[in-house]
């Protein structure tokens, strides 16, 4: 019998569905490249790991393979990911299924993300690929990801390339926030929730409809020119985060004082133009410990009247860095894609338990995934304090006074546009 076309396995499925919903419309004969990706983590039994292999291989049955036609892949992930076979290294359906029922089981963790990671960069890589054909990825797994946070990135960076993912959670050890992060939009044509590895094949012919309904990969956007890094240090080049920055800078004002607030205007001010902020789709808020929040956006740095305004705002009696760290990360948006990162300046050292209390913050954000920036000012600062309440050493920095701020300017700009 000859293999069945896109368009055969359509109108076989339309004449076999009693029904006419929405997934029973043509799609027509297209080439298309699918990597299927398997969970193989200790959680899964051996036997319900075979029920994913046989999913999978039921699927290929019903695409055109070709190496211009449909190509498939196919990875699992535990603790580790396993390239198992690339996309079009087979272009005979036996060869493939072989090729599939010859996969070994893992056991170990579940680090979905590290799996994402490895088809957006390697199955998939920017510029790579068949052109305009989709770039589809079919996920199975039975439970939570080990990193959340990690998982979901790299989930976003997937579908930013204009990779159509498919993710179908089995049984109730899913975490169905995860899911729908992970899942294309709208999540209700790209997720599927089902009770057991068994229930697999009831949602085959339902998948391989959508599958075959995706549109071709949308081209990612042009790369960035390469940072001039000595420019941006010791000159005055601008440049743009590598991911769009939501960027909170906090004031312990009244111990700054508003003389030296007048300086931290006028870098932030500085940062602000050499960060590019409409291009790279971020944002700076100061956060004062007092109630005032103030967009740099609605900002004109330069106007009298918007300083008189801001140093009033700043001019509130200190709860303490350790208050002014909380609404900090209080501040931050939650849900969105952006990368949080968090500006804490300090002029003084800080008695033990207001340091204990400041350290509490900076773990509270870090889980949170607040990337912490503390800048040191003048002679009074703890060197060893800024660096620990930092979220790494190097995120640490220090200037001699607060009208030597321009020192500083280059290397935290630098950070922040490079950070991963």
């Amino acid at each position: 019998m000859a293999p069945i076309t896109s368009v055969g396995l359509l109108v076989a499925l339309l004449f076999r569905s009693t029904s006419s919903t929405k997934d029973s419309y043509g799609c027509g004969n297209k080439p298309a490249d699918v990597e299927f990706v398997l969970d193989s983590s200790g959680s899964i039994m051996y036997s319900d790991f075979r029920k994913q292999l046989n999913f999978t291989e039921n699927l290929v049955d019903l695409f055109d393979i070709g190496q211009n036609k449909t190509r498939v892949g196919m990875v699992s992930f535990s603790t580790q990911v396993i390239p198992e076979f690339k996309l079009g290294e087979f272009n005979d359906k036996k060869d493939i299924k072989e090729k599939i029922q010859s996969v070994w089981y893992q056991g170990g963790g579940t680090n979905t993300g590290k799996a994402l990671n490895y088809v957006r960069t390697q199955s998939f890589p920017v510029n790579g690929g068949r052109p305009d054909v989709p770039h589809i990825v079919i996920i199975l797994t039975d439970g939570m990801s080990q990193d959340f946070r990690y998982t979901v990135q790299e989930a976003a960076a997937a579908h930013n390339q204009g990779i159509t993912v498919f993710v179908i959670g089995i049984g109730d050890q899913v975490d169905e926030k995860e899911l729908k992060a992970i899942a294309s939009k709208p999540t209700d044509n790209f997720m599927f929730e089902i009770d057991n590895f068994d229930a697999l094949k009831t949602i085959k012919d339902t998948l391989a409809i959508r599958t075959c309904k995706v549109p071709p990969a949308t081209p990612p956007p042009p790369t960035p020119p390469p940072i001039d890094k000595d420019a941006v240090v010791n000159g005055n080049a601008h440049c743009s985060p590598e991911m769009p920055v939501e960027l909170k800078v906090a004031l312990d004002t009244a111990a700054i004082g508003i003389d030296n607030s007048k300086f931290i205007l006028r870098f932030l001010a500085e940062l602000s133009d050499r960060l590019d902020l409409p291009q790279s789709h971020s944002e700076i808020e100061t956060v004062t410990n007092g109630c005032a929040t103030q967009s740099l956006g609605d900002i004109t740095f330069g106007s009298g009247h918007d300083r008189e305004k801001i140093e009033q705002s700043m001019a509130d009696t200190t709860k303490g860095v350790s208050s002014m760290m909380r609404r900090l990360r209080q501040s931050f948006t939650r849900g969105d894609q952006k990368k949080k990162v968090g500006v804490v300046f300090m002029g003084a050292t800080l008695s033990n338990g207001e340091y204990r209390k400041a350290l509490r913050e900076t773990s509270r954000a870090s889980f949170l995934g607040i990337k912490l920036f503390v800048v040191g000012v003048g002679e009074r600062v703890s060197t060893q304090q800024t660096r620990v309440l930092a979220t790494n050493s190097d995120q640490a920095f220090f200037a001699e006074s607060y009208d030597n701020l321009q020192f500083v300017e280059g290397p935290l700009l630098l950070k922040i546009c490079t950070l991963k």
